[in-house]
């Protein structure tokens, strides 16, 4: 079950950086630098759609698996030694996890809530205003989880 878990939590964590890497890296350049703006904020509103979906799952799933990797490492720990610890580089991970699913909450239940809001009001200014917060929190996320992931690499 602890490789399963293992695996699980891998592929949620690249599903969400991968998207990251891919929206702020990839398609944003490119959208800025040929689309006009109108058509460029529909496009990055169906874009972060159906990403946000995916995200979403990826937090279940990352929670889910990431308190059955900490719980089992403690208990096993605890078994083997009589104090429970796990590695200095799991907690970093656990703030900065936790963190990224913060951010990602305020990204989704408020920037793309106002994003969606202004481009169906055509309010083009406040649309390109949401998306650029949107673009700056996307990329403190992607900062997180690169310190989360060399975190647990270093910090043993």
């Amino acid at each position: 079950m602890y490789d399963y878990a293992k695996l699980l939590h891998l592929i949620a964590g690249i599903v969400w950086m991968g998207g990251m890497t891919f929206m702020l890296f990839a398609l944003r350049p490119a959208a800025m630098a040929t689309i006009e703006p109108q058509p460029r904020a529909m496009l990055m509103g169906r874009v972060w759609q159906r990403f946000y979906a995916w995200v979403l799952v990826a937090i279940v799933v990352l929670f889910a698996t990431g308190t059955h990797l900490y719980t089992a490492t403690f208990r096993t720990a605890k078994e083997a030694t009589g104090t429970g610890s796990v590695p200095l580089g799991w907690n970093v991970m656990l703030v900065l996890g936790v963190t990224m699913m913060l951010v990602f909450g305020h990204i989704f239940f408020a920037g793309f809530k106002k994003y969606k809001r202004a481009v169906s009001g055509a309010d083009w200014p406040l649309a390109a205003k949401a998306g650029a917060l949107i673009q700056k929190m996307t990329l403190l996320n992607f900062v997180l989880g690169w310190a989360a992931i060399v975190s647990v690499r270093l910090l043993r």
